[in-house]
């Protein structure tokens, strides 16, 4: 076939497909807008993280950890020419009001970041007034973020307490270049110099610090040598390199592009199933289109056209509107995009995403076109089974598929689908058990729809109404399209409502699901000789259900004998899996009894008087590749301190009180550096009455509401969960566009059945009931199935996969399936408007 032949075919059937168009445009559209949309805002978010590098990392190199940096090291850096360096320092502390009357101001938590040289080496570190760091600060004086002085009722440059001690607010913080907000912050920004944090005091009295020291290289450095310098701090750290954080500017926020990767596998996921939702629709419409094109295909046959030419030509009018549907998703795309700033406000601050993204852009409509294409492919291998004879013969039917060519088609489906995911993903995983998961879930679907039919064809009618009768006729005759339009919009509805139901667990659990003798607050960083003064003015205060525990902190040196840095593990994953158990700063309790939230699972509690026995949660052990009989080594304050582990715990962490992944025996550790953490249930409505009150007594107390941090938590997932319940949407709207698409693919039907209705003394709105009772009972055996499944998957993922507790709410799933009703009835009976309105004389004179 000659290619001037091929599109002089192609143009000609492709004459009257208008219609058809429209919705296989429009099922193809929605999943490429999602698709494209999400990968574009991901591409951008990764984007402004590396163009931005410089700023987000402050400095060329950083080196961070939770202990200062080795002599030696500092000894290396201080003879690096040309190279400037600033000491950075942050802790969570208390900062207090000054006192109103006889009552203490109030008090909040905050980050607190000390600075010691100039900051920062690149970005715009933008303060009120406007002038550099370093002359607003003093050992007298603070710069904070504005909300601070707004939840403190403090005037610009008033006075707050830091540990105790006076400081006057110098400035106030409008923006930081290192620091992109994701919606959770412990609390508001304080900046305070080095001089400063020396005189308040917090250093010295055992607080949690983060020390970070940032690197400026020679003007015209570039990548390479923030590289190289980088490669060099670590060979100088050598055993200790797992314990630090070494990062370049081309390589910043690792842990924040880290988790975009995986957000963007999982929501990739679920953009790609509305993509293959909208697939299903273009196999209905491509099996409609064909049915019509029987006779035209007999005559191609007849005057010299080959089987395979046929599958050519109808292949090449799929890809053709497979490419112009991609085309229109990836134009919403865009607009999408160009939204996505507006639509983030409240999630992510200070990220440009722009609108025109062309990979993303070329992922959406190489997908697209591919799914376009598997979808068809099995409807369009038909089209050579159409004899010539048919030109004679009108009832000549195409011969069946055999069952070879329908096993290779559902292959090539499965393959397809399998290939799409892992593009989507990049893991092979995830890949295998997104297909293996949509294969049980279209299966379900599709025998509960046959189901449906069979029943709905073998129920008794005599009773009812005569448009009830004709509805759950035209439901169980002989092709009917209600089978892909329930697979759709069943799949539709299951994400959806599982996305919500997760999300809406998981929030019940942080907000309300608090044991009734849980802790309400902890107090941390409690000096030894504070700890009776603290108990004194809690009890006096009201408080409840006190627990304090000693706690020692100490770093793990070896495992079984090997050193820390040799059982990382292989592979960069698994690293960044063991990385934070391996280097974090390890706080060790010593307990004589078992907490009755903690189960032992392995061994005995302090079972042998001959060794230093220890206690380890049975699966940070798993992390640690620690077992019973391992010794543990840990570095306490610079003296080595060995111990046996001789049991495992399970722990029941949502009982909020004090617990620890490592328990130590009694008679170890009481004579090393320790703190002491509390935990206690404060009175209904003085939470911060108290907080204010400690702050006033014991200013170094950290001292965290667990509700606060709940809310806080639980908004930031409201938010996450509202985009994610978005993107799941657009998997209702294809199959929306689906059934709509199906009802309009069949116009001709309809128009005959409502010419014969209307015959019969049916009036508009009869036929209207007609219609709606097939498309509502569509709608509710799609609802009720994917209900039924998005449950299932919720109840899997919050009782074992967060390990929560389940509790049931019926009014979602009714509003699910209502929901799913309302979507099928729309889009029915609006696609069968036309039909609706034709007149019974122009049917009757056609045919």
């Amino acid at each position: 076939m000659r290619v001037s032949f091929y599109l002089r075919s192609m143009a000609r059937e492709s004459r009257g497909i208008g219609g058809r168009m429209v919705f296989f445009v429009a099922c193809l559209a929605v999943g490429v807008a999602a698709v494209a949309s999400l990968a574009g805002l991901s591409s951008g978010l990764d984007a402004t993280i590396r163009a931005e590098a410089r700023q987000l990392l402050a400095a060329d190199v950083a080196v961070g950890a939770q202990r200062p940096i080795p002599a030696g090291l500092e000894r290396f850096l201080a003879g690096l020419p040309r190279t400037r360096k600033t000491d950075v320092r942050t802790l969570a502390t208390i900062v207090s009001a000054p006192a109103a009357g006889e009552r203490g101001g109030a008090s909040l938590l905050v980050q607190m970041k000390v600075v010691s040289g100039d900051y920062p080496f690149y970005g715009n570190l933008r303060l009120d007034p406007d002038r550099p760091l370093a002359e607003l600060l003093d050992g007298t004086s603070a710069v904070v973020a504005g909300e601070l002085l707004e939840r403190l009722g403090i005037a610009g440059g008033g006075t707050i307490r830091i540990g105790g001690q006076p400081f006057r607010v110098s400035g106030t913080v409008v923006s930081e270049p290192d620091r992109i907000d994701f919606g959770f912050r412990l609390g508001p920004r304080v900046f305070l110099s080095a001089q400063g944090l020396e005189r308040a005091g917090l250093a010295s009295r055992g607080s949690s610090i983060f020390y970070r020291t940032l690197l400026k290289l020679p003007e015209g450095s570039g990548r390479r040598e923030a590289e190289e310098l980088a490669a060099r701090i670590k060979e100088q750290l050598g055993g200790d390199a797992i314990s630090y954080q070494v990062e370049n500017f081309a390589d910043a926020q690792p842990a924040l592009r880290n988790a975009l990767k995986r957000a963007d596998r999982f929501l990739g996921l679920v953009a790609l199933l509305s993509l293959l939702i909208g697939g299903v629709g273009i196999a209905q419409t491509t099996r409609s289109w064909l049915e019509a094109r029987m006779d035209a295909i007999a005559v191609l046959r007849c005057l010299g056209m080959r089987p395979r030419e046929v599958v050519a030509l109808y292949l090449g009018q799929t890809l053709f509107l497979g490419l112009v549907g991609s085309l229109v998703g990836a134009a919403a795309s865009t607009a999408l995009l160009a939204a996505a700033p507006r639509l983030l406000a409240g999630i992510a601050r200070e990220v440009r995403i722009d609108p025109f993204q062309p990979l993303a852009l070329l992922r959406g409509i190489v997908l697209g076109v591919t799914v376009a294409a598997l979808f068809s492919f099995p409807r369009i291998l038909a089209a050579r089974r159409v004899p010539p004879l048919r030109v004679l013969r009108r009832s000549v039917e195409p011969l069946p598929a055999g069952k070879l060519a329908r096993a290779a088609s559902a292959g090539l489906l499965g393959a397809g689908t399998f290939a799409t995911a892992f593009v989507q993903s990049g893991s092979l995983k995830l890949a295998a058990g997104f297909t293996l998961a949509l294969a049980a879930l279209v299966a379900v679907l599709a025998l509960a729809g046959w189901l449906v039919a069979q029943a709905v064809g073998r129920a008794p009618r005599r009773f009812t109404r005569v448009w009830v009768r004709h509805g759950l006729a035209a439901l169980a005759r002989p092709g009917a399209d209600a089978l892909g339009t329930i697979v759709a919009l069943g799949l539709g509805t299951l994400v959806v409502l599982a996305m919500h139901l997760v999300e809406a667990e998981l929030r019940r659990s942080l907000e309300a699901d608090l044991p009734r003798d849980a802790p309400t607050a902890f107090f941390v960083d409690i000096q030894p000789d504070q700890w009776e003064g603290v108990r004194a003015l809690l009890e006096r205060e009201g408080a409840t259900n006190l627990r304090s525990v000693p706690m020692v902190n100490a770093r793990l040196a070896s495992v079984d004998g090997k050193p820390v840095s040799e059982i990382a593990g292989a592979s960069p994953e698994e690293r960044d899996r063991r990385r934070w158990a391996l280097t974090r700063e390890q706080n060790l309790a010593y307990l004589a009894e078992l907490p009755e939230d903690n189960r032992i699972v392995a061994g005995a509690w302090w079972s042998d008087p001959t060794l230093a026995e220890a206690s380890v949660e049975r699966d940070f052990a798993g992390i640690l590749g620690a077992k019973l009989g391992s010794r543990l080594v840990f570095d306490v304050q610079g003296v080595e301190v060995g111990m046996t582990v001789t049991s495992l715990r399970e722990i029941e962490w949502r009982s909020f009180r004090p617990n620890f992944f490592l328990v130590v025996e009694p008679g170890v550790l009481e004579n090393a550096p320790q703190t002491r953490v509390a935990a206690a249930h404060l009175p209904p409505g003085r939470e911060q009455e108290i907080q204010d009150a400690m702050s006033r007594a014991y200013p170094n107390v950290l001292v965290i509401k667990i509700r606060e941090m709940l809310e806080k938590v639980a908004g930031v997932l409201e938010k996450v969960g509202r985009g994610v319940r978005f993107l799941g949407a657009f998997s209702v709207v294809a199959g929306a566009a689906i059934l709509a698409g199906a009802v309009g693919a069949g116009a001709v039907r309809r128009g005959r059945e409502v010419a014969l209705l209307k015959t019969l003394g049916m009036t508009r709105v009869g036929v209207v009931l007609v219609f709606a009772v097939e498309y509502c009972l569509v709608g509710l055996v799609a609802g009720l199935i994917g209900a039924v499944g998005g449950g299932i998957l919720a109840w899997a993922v919050v009782t074992h996969g967060m390990e929560l507790t389940w509790e049931t709410r019926l009014l979602p799933f009714a509003l699910a399936v209502v929901g799913s009703m309302g979507v099928s009835f729309l889009s029915g009976t609006l696609a069968s408007a036309r039909a609706l309105t034709r007149r019974p004389v122009e049917v009757l004179r056609v045919e």
